[in-house]
């Protein structure tokens, strides 16, 4: 039996133009993209193909915005779903083919164009699934013989496919420049989405240009799923197509993949993951975990500090960038009274109370970051952890030492446990539970007091050891007034005491780096936290010079999505090639892969351009206490006793608690929350979701007026249309 030579043509209805004529070569050999403007997307084909396949050629796609949507084929639901005899199909198709061949022969012919068109630069987009819109990519699969025949496809051994390219341009051009017209294929490359990892990547296949190369498949290429459907001709011979649902809801993963023009390391080549990270060009892991763990809570802590004061009275910024050369472990000048860097805080600023549960919050957020610290540097860099814990450590690498300094030295706030006890601003008065010995001034050594009470702060309270219990929520208790008679500490949290930032005394920011110029207008907060981004570039330094050996830096966690750059911020160019694989046949037979269909872009959630699907929520009609009381509570909210306690907490709040809490200083009021612990047991809540429904929409209502300052929304926000007739109540007598 004679082998024909097989080729991916556009779908059997495309194959004729307007006039019955042939097509051209390019519409003939191009996968075609349909395109539907309703759910019932999949029976509207089906019935289609069943009734009348030659109008599949409507359904092709085009550009279309919701201000000028394209024009769809009119709706008939009966056609897609009630189903008929075939008899009575088989006269309908022999009426309806005698028609259009009349309509075909009376059509005048096109005048002839007076000369070369210019060519449009094509903004094909495609919309997604909750935009009202489907995309289905559609081939057939036929030997290269007389009347193109289908090509049998056994589905055990055989596989059909389609795969999704994206455009890069040849010359790279900066983020705000313009990319290249898509349909001059000259000037782009095209790569093919690699899957490995947690997140798949783009592997340069050739350029667009050589079409022999780009017509294969790159190893690992995803490939995404096709299923047949039959229909017959307008001679009643049986025909095929192939038909896949395009992605268009996987845009962010497409859009914010990496790219590679490397190949791709060989199956058996033992890739570690750092390998793998640096062949794709994103950051090291490790890095982004020590940012997301350590360097971003450490700011956060800095930021709270500067922002929530014992009083609440803010921090004067000019007042203290004068002051931090001179003294800077009190970085913090209040606006209230003159700033004597010689003498103890005043007492008549201080307010102790709030100062206490300001400092027992952010002390339990410093336990716990420590603890995040700790087990970074034992698992992802045990060999510098190993000798830093050492008494004298000895580094022989340069960027080691400076690592340790740098840590070191970021020892915050400094001489907390020697402000004097009869200070009232004092970490650690008269009285306290923890003395001046119990106030931890080096980080170094602050590590190593943590170990002992990570598994306690880790573990759920339900799974504490039977002597500690559930471990409250963490207070400093209250001094005594009496060194003889201190209070007592806080069961099963640690007993040492080190914040990284405090409220009253402040920071001291870690060293500052070589080149270090932040720009003048930036507030003091956002210049320390630049001198704790520099962790990170020390870190980075010293990864750099110790190389992958595991025995130094241990294994490398798996890139996450964090760490993973974008190859091209702009919006990104695709085409489809369709795929028919026979392993079995290899290397007689080879994979058969299409043409490129037309390159389009996908829109993204919130485009702009897109559609918009129809959306009516009614909302109760009888506000009253009678109306609402017979709406069904069939929303439950389940809270665990701790939740319950947290909720308890805000329920005495009213509005003019939160507003005075948000007002700068001297009209700011700290909230009065006081703990009350869990409740006895959890609790679950039944609620209306139309009573819900209308306080959120109350709600949206008043915070886009506030914000009506800054976005100038009001005018595009809503539009509201009178309804006549439409009542909540009507009049008595009425019925």
């Amino acid at each position: 039996m004679k082998e024909h030579p097989l080729a991916w043509t556009a779908p059997q209805p495309f194959w004729a133009d307007t006039r019955g004529g042939t097509a051209a070569h390019g519409v003939l050999s191009q996968p075609q993209i349909l395109r539907f403007t309703n759910d019932e997307f999949m029976n509207e084909l089906l019935a289609t193909l069943e009734t009348d396949p030659a109008r599949l050629s409507q359904y092709a796609v085009m550009e279309e915005t919701w201000r000028g949507p394209g024009a769809a084929p009119a709706r008939e639901p009966s056609r897609w779903l009630d189903r008929k005899t075939t008899k009575v199909l088989g006269l309908e198709r022999k009426a309806l083919l005698k028609t259009r061949a009349g309509e075909v022969a009376s059509a005048p012919a096109p005048a002839p164009a007076p000369g070369p068109a210019p060519v449009p630069v094509a903004q094909l987009k495609l919309y997604q699934p909750a935009q009202m819109r489907h995309y289905l990519v559609s081939g057939s699969l036929v030997c290269q013989a007389p009347g193109l025949p289908d090509r049998e496809v056994n589905p055990a051994r055989q596989k059909v496919s389609f795969v999704m390219r994206r455009l890069f341009p040849k010359t790279p051009g900066a983020p705000g420049q313009p990319l290249p017209n898509a349909a001059q294929t000259a000037l782009w490359d095209e790569y093919a989405f690699v899957l490995g990892g947690r997140v798949g990547t783009w592997q340069r296949v050739a350029a667009a240009d050589d079409e022999g190369a780009s017509a294969k498949l790159v190893r690992c290429e995803e490939r995404l799923s096709m299923f047949p459907a039959f229909f017959a001709q307008d001679d009643s011979h049986r025909r095929r197509l192939f038909v896949g649902s395009v992605p268009v809801g996987k845009r962010e993963v497409y859009q914010g993949a990496a790219a590679n023009s490397a190949p791709p390391p060989a199956p058996d080549g033992g890739e570690t993951s750092q390998e793998r990270a640096r062949r794709l060009g994103t950051l090291d892991p490790r890095v982004v975990m020590f940012q997301m763990q350590v360097v971003g809570p450490w700011k956060a802590l800095i930021n709270r500090a500067m922002q929530n004061g014992p009083t609440g009275a803010g921090v004067d910024i000019d007042k203290t960038e004068t002051l931090m050369a001179a003294r800077p472990e009190r970085v913090f000048a209040k606006k209230a009274g003159a700033y004597d860097p010689d003498h103890p805080l005043s007492t008549s600023v201080a307010d102790p109370v709030v100062l206490r549960a300001e400092r027992s919050a952010m002390q339990t957020s410093s336990w716990y970051l420590l603890l995040d610290l700790y087990l970074f540097l034992a698992t992802q860099l045990p060999a510098f952890w190993a000798e830093a814990k050492k008494a004298a450590p000895s580094f022989t690498l340069p960027e080691a030492q400076a690592l340790y300094l740098a840590l070191s030295d970021a020892a915050l706030p400094a001489g907390l446990g020697g402000v004097a006890s009869d200070d009232p601003a004092s970490l650690v008065p008269a009285g306290s539970a923890y003395g001046p010995e119990d106030v931890e001034d080096q980080l170094i050594a602050a590590l190593l007091a943590i170990v002992p009470f990570g598994p306690a702060l880790e573990a759920a309270p339900d799974r504490l050891p039977p002597a500690t219990g559930s471990l409250p929520p963490f207070e400093i208790p209250v001094p005594t007034g009496s060194a003889s008679a201190p209070a007592t500490k806080p069961a099963g949290w640690p007993n040492f005491l080190f914040l990284f930032a405090d409220a009253w005394f402040g920071v001291r920011q870690p060293p500052t780096p070589v080149g270090f110029a932040p720009p003048d207008g930036d507030y003091l907060s956002e210049k320390i936290a630049a001198r704790i981004d520099s962790l990170a570039d020390l870190l980075v330094d010293y990864l750099a010079a110790v190389g992958t050996s595991e025995a130094v830096v241990g294994s490398l966690p798996e890139p996450m999505l964090a760490s993973m750059l974008p190859a091209d911020t702009r919006e990104a160019w695709y085409v489809m090639r369709l795929v028919y694989e026979r392993p079995d046949c290899a290397p007689f037979h080879t994979t058969v892969v299409s043409s490129a269909t037309r390159a389009f872009q996908m829109a993204g959630f919130f485009d702009s351009d897109a559609p918009a699907r129809p959306i009516r929520i009614g909302l109760p009609i009888d506000i009253s206490p009678a109306g609402l009381r017979k709406f069904d509570k069939n929303a439950v909210f389940i809270m665990s006793d701790m939740l319950c306690g947290q909720v308890d907490r805000f329920k005495g709040l009213g509005l003019v608690d939160i507003v005075l809490a948000v007002l700068p200083w001297p009209f700011h009021k700290s909230l009065s929350v006081p703990d009350k612990g869990p409740c006895s047991t959890g609790t679950m809540c039944s609620m209306s979701i139309p009573i819900i429904t209308i306080c959120a929409l109350i709600l949206l209502t008043i915070i886009v007026s506030l914000l009506e300052m800054i976005f100038h929304w009001l005018p595009f926000f809503t539009v509201c249309f009178p309804l006549p007739g439409f009542k909540g109540k009507k009049p008595p007598g009425i019925s």
